[in-house]
C-alpha cells in the first residue's frame, strides 16, 4: 500500500487555506515544535509559545481544518471593548451596537492573556485581536477604550476591523476562488515535507507530485523537473524552519507568489 503522503488528493484542502493557516501547516511539521509540544503541551509558559510566534502551544496532530492557532507575532491591540454604561439605549439602536460573539464573522478564539481576556478572530487571511473588559457580557452595549499613549493608527485600524466584523457575517460565505500558483506551491511543499519525513528520495517525490510519465520523460540531472523538486525541498524546509512567520502578516505579499518557477509539469496532479 502506498504511503499516505503519496496521495496528492490528501492535500487539496491546502489549496484553499489562508496564509496564516498555511503558516500553521508548516509549523506543525517542524520536529522541534513537535518536541516542545510533547514536553510541555498546554502547560507551556507564554515564553515557550512565543518562541514559535504563538500565544499558546497547539497540538501538531491537528491540521488547519481543525484548529485556528492564535499568533502572537504582531503587537497587542491597544483597543479594549468595555461595557457602555454612559447612557441609556436609544430607540433606534441597531444590533451591531451590542456585543455578540455570534454576530462576528470568521473563526473566533477566546483566551486568557497576560493582560486579561482576549478575543482573536480570523477571517479572509487576517487576524483581528481585541481585549475584553471584565464586565462585558454578551448582549451588552459596548464602547471602545483606548489608552492615551496608544498608537492612533493602530487603534483606528483595530476599531475599523472590528466594526467590519460585526456586519461581515451578513454577506454570506466567501466566494470560491480558483487557487493560484502560490496555493499550488504550498500544497506541494507540504506534501514534500511529509515525504521527506517518511524518508522519500527526490525521484519518489517527483513521481508523487507530477506523475511517473512526467518523471520518465524529464528526470535528467539538469532538467527543469529535477530543479523544481530541489526548489520545493529548499523552500519547504525554509518555511518550516521559521519563514512561516512571513505568511502571517496580512499586509505582506506571499513571498512564494513572486518566486515560483514555471514548468510544464505544474499542470499535473494537485
Amino acid at each position: 500500500m502506498d504511503a499516505p503522503w503519496t496521495c496528492s488528493a490528501a492535500y487539496v484542502y491546502a489549496l484553499h487555506l489562508d496564509p496564516a493557516s498555511r503558516a500553521w501547516e508548516y509549523l506543525r511539521r517542524n520536529p522541534h515544535y513537535v518536541r516542545d509540544w510533547v514536553r510541555y503541551r498546554r502547560r507551556a509558559s507564554h515564553g515557550i509559545a512565543a518562541r514559535w510566534g504563538l500565544e499558546v502551544l497547539v497540538d501538531p496532530q491537528l491540521d488547519a481544518r481543525q484548529v485556528s492557532p492564535v499568533w502572537a507575532i504582531d503587537a497587542l491591540s491597544p483597543v479594549m471593548l468595555v461595557r457602555d454604561e454612559t447612557e441609556s439605549p436609544r430607540k433606534c439602536e441597531i444590533a451591531a451596537e451590542r456585543f455578540s460573539l455570534w454576530r462576528l464573522a470568521g473563526r473566533k478564539v477566546l483566551f486568557e492573556g497576560d493582560d486579561g481576556l482576549r478575543l482573536a478572530t480570523h477571517i479572509l487571511g487576517r487576524d483581528v485581536g481585541l481585549r475584553l473588559g471584565d464586565y462585558l457580557c454578551d448582549g451588552d452595549r459596548f464602547a471602545y477604550q483606548i489608552p492615551a499613549v496608544a498608537d492612533e493608527r493602530a487603534a483606528w485600524s483595530a476599531v475599523t476591523a472590528f466594526r467590519w466584523l460585526t456586519v461581515a457575517c451578513e454577506g454570506g460565505q466567501e466566494a470560491f476562488r480558483r487557487p493560484g500558483r502560490a496555493a499550488l506551491f504550498h500544497a506541494r511543499a507540504l506534501q514534500v515535507l511529509d515525504g521527506l519525513a517518511a524518508g522519500a528520495a527526490q525521484r519518489e517525490l517527483a513521481v508523487a507530485l507530477f506523475g511517473s510519465a512526467a518523471v520518465a520523460r524529464g528526470w535528467q540531472p539538469d532538467a527543469a523537473l529535477r530543479a523544481q523538486v530541489r526548489y520545493l525541498i529548499r523552500r519547504a524546509r525554509a518555511l518550516m524552519a521559521g519563514e512561516y512567520r512571513t505568511l502571517i502578516d496580512p499586509d505582506r505579499p506571499d513571498p512564494v507568489s513572486q518566486d515560483v518557477p514555471r514548468t510544464k509539469a505544474t499542470s499535473h496532479n494537485v
